[in-house]
């Protein structure tokens, strides 16, 4: 199953989560065992049953919330309607829009859980109350923060605007709808790149930058590709996903772009799916985008080691 966090743009770092449920942990257990042995050609459908179990299992906990729905959407909350009646119209936004950019059809109505403070939402994960997610993807289900619960400001069109605008709704509908459409198949740099950039496209919004972000060395993508989350510096980790994804789109066009995920969705591995859609290697890939963003940066760049914080 695959988890990412809608970090606060205040503070993005990120942790993967320790499940406490223990359906979590067999579905954890279930995955690493089709990951290992089961053959490429299985693994999307083994996946995405897998994945419509947990989808299942987080409707059953919260069937007795109060709930909201229309033709695409379930959003359950506890506590104030009108937040949850924003977060599902500021999803409708740009729900379609999503939808086209992927060619993505949802066969189901998407849970929305909306929960009223941070420490609800953690827990929900047994995460540490100090995790400042402010919306997470996991099992077919996106759960995320009430408005007013990060938003400090009495006016409602004041909050309106700040959650259309700078929310986690277009983030985490990106990711799942790649995960839909590649049935689970792709790396975490991946998808959290894809996501900054449908967000970036549809709102303008994009994480605080840092002009020395760059300064200290790129991670391999090797690297983001096993452990993206304990990586030391996070902001730069998201920075350099979205990096590599605006490359692409530069170079090969969105169609690249697709052309990738339409290779992932047929249960081709990264690299391969790379190659196929672009005619170059990862190595290849990775050489050729850092020599575009020195250009763009108009600065040389080098590279971290495996063992560097």
């Amino acid at each position: 199953m695959k988890l990412f966090n809608y970090l606060a743009p205040a503070s993005p770092a990120s942790h993967m989560a320790k499940p406490v449920y223990f359906v979590l942990a067999v579905l954890f257990m279930v995955s690493t065992f089709i990951l290992i042995r089961v053959p490429e050609s299985a693994k999307g459908y083994i996946y995405s049953v897998f994945r419509e179990i947990a989808r299942a299992q987080m409707l059953l906990r919260t069937h007795g919330w109060q709930h909201t729905e229309d033709q695409y959407l379930i959003i359950r909350y506890q506590g104030d309607r009108e937040e949850a009646e924003l977060v599902q119209e500021t999803t409708r936004l740009s729900f379609q829009r999503i939808c086209d950019d992927f060619s993505f059809s949802p066969e189901q109505k998407i849970p929305i859980i909306v929960y009223p403070s941070r420490e609800d939402l953690n827990a929900s994960f047994g995460w540490p109350a100090s995790e400042n997610a402010m919306g997470v993807y996991w099992g077919g289900v996106i759960r995320v923060l009430a408005p007013q619960a990060w938003i400090n400001d009495s006016d409602p069109e004041a909050v309106r605007h700040i959650f259309q605008q700078s929310g986690p709704m277009v983030h985490e509908m990106t990711h799942l709808v790649l995960d839909y459409v590649a049935r689970g198949n792709y790396p975490r740099w991946f998808t959290e790149g894809l996501a900054q950039y449908e967000e970036y496209k549809i709102t303008s919004f994009m994480f605080g930058q840092q002009e020395e972000i760059w300064d200290f060395g790129l991670y391999p993508l090797k690297r983001m590709d096993r452990n993206f989350d304990s990586l030391p510096d996070q902001t730069l980790a998201y920075r350099q996903s979205l990096s590599a994804v605006e490359y692409i789109v530069a170079v090969y066009g969105e169609d690249g772009l697709h052309r990738i995920i339409n290779n992932l969705a047929q249960g081709r591995n990264f690299n391969d799916s790379m190659l196929k859609a672009l005619g170059t290697a990862p190595e290849q890939f990775e050489n050729q985008w850092h020599t575009w963003l020195s250009g763009e940066l108009h600065q040389p760049l080098y590279i971290k080691r495996e063992d560097q914080a």
